[in-house]
This record gives C-alpha cells, structure tokens and sequence, in this order.
C-alpha cells in the first residue's frame, strides 16, 4: 500500500515537508526557516510575503477589485446569505484549488495557531507519529514509549476514525493534529480502528508535555555502531557527532568497524540538519539541489559537503516505506555519491517543497515553491528510492530481518 503522507513532523521532534512525513502529537520543533519540506522560508527568504510579491500591494489592481466587488455583492443580496469572512475563506480555498497542488491547503486561524505551536516549542499532546495513507485514513505509525498514548495501550497500524466524538473522515491531517493537540493536563477522546483485531476502541487521554531525542545508538554485534535517527531536527546532527565521538572513545581499544544509519520510519526534517547528517560520512560531492520559485523569481542552490569526520568507515543505510522527504534526500545522498550501501524497502517518494504563509487575520495557507534533486540529477518525487538490495519486513517476522540483513552485508564490507 503507498502511504499518502501529508506533513511532516516526525516520530522524535520536528518536521517538515509536506507529503512526506506525518505529525508527532505534542513534541518540540524548532522553527521553520531552512528547512527542506513543509513550511519551508525557501532560501531563507521572505519566501513571497505580501510585501515583496509586486502588483498584490496594489489594491487597485482591476482583478482584485472584482474579487472584493463579487464578496460585496453576494454578501449584499445572495439568497443563501453568507458572511464576509465566510466569502473571504471561499475564495482562498478556491485560489488555492486552481493550483492543481495537492498539497495546497488553507487554515483558519485557530487552526493555523496550533500547528505554528508544534514547529516553534514544546508542545503537549499524546504521544504518536501519524500519517494519511492513500485514502485519506489517519493512520499511527510510531507509538513513543513513556507517553500517554503508550501507556493507554494505542499501537503501530491503528486507524483514528474520531475525535471527540466527531468522525474525521473528510478532514486534513493537519486538521485532525489540531483537534489531538491541545493544553497540557485536559483530555482528548480518541476512536480507533485496529485493523489486527477488526474492532473500534474509544480512549481517553490526558495531554502532557515530554521531550524524546531525534536518535539512538548502540554497539551491536562485532562492533558494529548502531544509529537510529528518527527525524531530522536543528542541530541534530552536531549532537550526533558529539554522541558518536564518544562512543568511540568509550569503546576503547575495540575500533568500530561500521555504522548502520537506520532511517527507516523516518518522516523528514529540516534541510540543514539532513544536510549536516550526509556530511559527517562525506568529504566532497553535492548533496542536494533545490530548484523553485520565490518573488517572481526562478531560485537555485546547492548544497555540498565538506570533511566528514567518518569518511573511511563502511555505512549501510536502512529504508522503507516511511522513510521520507529529508530522509530520501539523506539516504538518496548517500548512495548517489557512492558512500553507502541501501537495504530495506522502496522509500515514499516525496521530493517537492512546500511554504506556509501567514494572512492578516492569523488564518494561513499552504503550497509547493520547489522541488529538490540528488546528486545524480533525478528527483524522487512520486518514485522513491529503490535500495540496493531489498529485503521487505512483515508483521510475522520474529527478527528484524532487515536489520539482520545489514549486519551481514556490513561486516562482508570490512573483512574486504
């Protein structure tokens, strides 16, 4: 099944990318500027603010003054009287509609202020990583340990069909994340589906605040660096650095002879820490290049590595289906420019950029700018990566068989 994945945040703190990843329900997330993804200030710039876009600050302008004229009339002496506001929405949504862009959305302002919240500090909520798969489902993917939804037993593959009683159906991803989210210490009633079981289970959780690193580590068989980097974060991939150095201070005489970078379930992140993430394990080549529009202006940029800190060390990288947006571009990376080996699963498919603008009246709206490519030139928007040598997982499977799998390939690599 392909997962429709709509924004990202993801299953340790921070997201970005829209149709890439999915939303963590009450986990810190840095702002938005440089990232590669959802709501992203492309170029780190203005990104077309009101201010700089030429001809809207002209309220004169013959196009705009009919769509003021045509709000006035229909307010005046429609049949089916609406309000101002509500004719004000009707058209952004229908500007946004006429883009033919998927993931082109409009928020109202209530709305807009609490997903802004879940990008710009610590949040409370329950505790999961969710999606929308192919038809519309809100879908959990990750349960975090230590939370409330983990301690009232949701699991992995459940399907959230309500919220507060309301069916969700016909609602965004974004829209559904707000109404889960909200003040630390009230309740949110929750209606899942467990698709395992065939039956619909009604919770009531009690929001809370909590913190979960975007990654682990671990010496695993052999001595081989185990790192599970779980979304991509602003200075996470310093903070990684740190870890590994000390890692391998603390093994000893015992050098480390690989590093697994486990990316599966990883929904994205920000561009310079996917950037920075590459560059430890690099020494030269470009990383990633994004292509877009912004101002009234085509934009390119590319960005290369540097001198990696871990350049001669063999790296296996573990993907699948849920591996998206900044984890593709970090894993496509990785084997475009010869470095790693893929395992795993075909990645998402989702390499297209998108921004969030703030209107006047704190309502907001959503909409692709860019599109970024690998080293080799393609992009993997709608395609994905196909890893090297792929090993799919199931639920029936006693061992992690692609984990297994990259151990094996890992210390062929070194006995070389």
């Amino acid at each position: 099944m392909k997962k429709n994945i709509l924004i990202t945040l993801v299953s340790f703190v921070i997201a970005l990318m829209v149709f890439a990843g999915g939303f963590v329900l009450g986990i810190n997330i840095n702002g938005t500027r440089g990232q590669i993804g959802d709501f992203i200030n492309f170029f780190n710039g203005s990104a077309g603010s009101p201010d700089s876009v030429s001809g809207i600050e002209n309220l004169n302008n013959s196009a705009l003054r009919s769509i003021e004229q045509t709000i006035n009339y229909i307010k005046a002496n429609a049949i089916n009287e609406k309000s101002e506001k509500e004719l004000a929405d009707a058209a952004i949504e229908g500007i946004l509609s006429s883009l033919d862009d998927r993931y082109a959305d409009y928020f109202p302002a209530q709305e807009y202020a609490r997903i802004i919240e879940s990008y710009s500090g610590t949040t409370s909520g329950i505790g999961v990583v969710v999606t929308a798969d192919e038809e519309g489902r809100i879908l959990i993917i990750n349960v975090i340990e230590g939370t409330p939804a983990y301690e009232k037993g949701l699991m992995a593959g459940d399907i959230i069909s309500g919220v507060e009683g309301v069916d969700i159906k016909d609602m965004s991803l974004e829209q559904v994340v707000s109404l889960i989210k909200g003040e630390e210490g009230t309740d949110v009633n929750i209606t899942i589906f467990r698709p395992s079981e065939n039956k619909r289970f009604d919770y009531k959780i009690t929001r809370q605040r909590f913190y979960v690193p975007n990654f682990y580590t671990d010496i695993i068989e052999e001595n081989i660096l185990y790192v599970q980097y779980s979304d991509f974060q602003e200075n996470g991939a310093k903070k990684l650095d740190e870890k590994i150095k000390t890692v391998i201070k603390n093994n000893g005489s015992k050098t480390v002879r690989g590093i697994i970078l486990d990316l599966r379930n990883n929904l994205g992140g920000t561009l310079d820490d996917a950037v920075q993430f590459c560059d430890l394990f690099l020494d030269s080549g470009v990383i990633v290049s994004v292509k877009g529009r912004t101002n009234n202006s085509e934009k390119y940029e590319e960005f290369k590595a540097g001198s990696g800190g871990y350049t001669d060390m063999p790296v296996v990288v573990l993907i699948n289906g849920y591996s998206a947006s900044a984890a593709e571009l970090a894993a496509g990376a990785l084997k475009d420019l010869g470095r790693a080996l893929l395992i795993g699963e075909k990645s998402f498919g989702k390499g297209t950029v998108q921004i969030l603008n703030e209107l006047a009246d704190g309502s907001g709206i959503k909409y692709t700018t860019a599109k970024y490519y690998l080293p080799s030139g393609v992009t993997i928007d709608g395609t994905g990566i196909e890893p090297d040598i792929k090993v799919e997982l199931t639920a029936e499977d006693e061992r992690d068989i692609q984990l297994d799998r990259a151990i094996e390939e890992l210390k062929k690599m070194t006995e070389k």
